[in-house]
């Protein structure tokens, strides 16, 4: 598991912390756990369609919570479940920039078990910061 569940941060809804090397891998591994705990198997997802975008802030855990918002965005609004293909994060004096490529498929009821419908990612516990040589992530899911 790329992701590992968070406990005493909340009860009603999913607390999870994930690890990435880079930011970039940070926000990759960060859109996949949040698939995944929507999803019993997030292979099941075909990448068919491919959707870019991207994200511009002064705040690097706001460039974080929009990027996942703009999953469950596609989810909510097209009906789709995408996973983060492609990430670039640049920053210049005053703004981050997050460019993204997602690819994912229209959701098909036959295919894609849910467990749970993820409604928002949520400020409360969000948590942004460097241990040792990783970025880390606290993220609340409101489910």
């Amino acid at each position: 598991m790329e992701y590992e569940h968070i406990q005493n941060i909340t009860h009603a809804d999913v607390a999870v912390r994930v690890r990435g090397s880079t930011p970039e891998e940070l926000f990759i591994k960060a859109g996949r756990a949040l698939m995944s705990e929507m999803l019993d198997d997030i292979s099941s997802i075909r990448p068919g369609t491919r959707i870019t975008g991207e994200i511009r802030t002064t705040d690097f855990e706001m460039l974080y919570f929009e990027f996942l918002n703009d999953l469950l965005f596609y989810k909510d609004s097209r009906g789709l479940l995408l996973l983060p293909e492609n990430i670039s994060i640049t920053r210049d004096s005053e703004t981050y920039l997050c460019r993204y490529t997602l690819s994912g498929e229209t959701i098909a009821r036959k295919r894609h078990s849910f467990k749970v419908d993820i409604k928002a990612v949520t400020l409360h516990g969000l948590r942004l910061f460097r241990e040792d040589d990783k970025y880390v992530a606290e993220t609340v899911f409101d489910v």
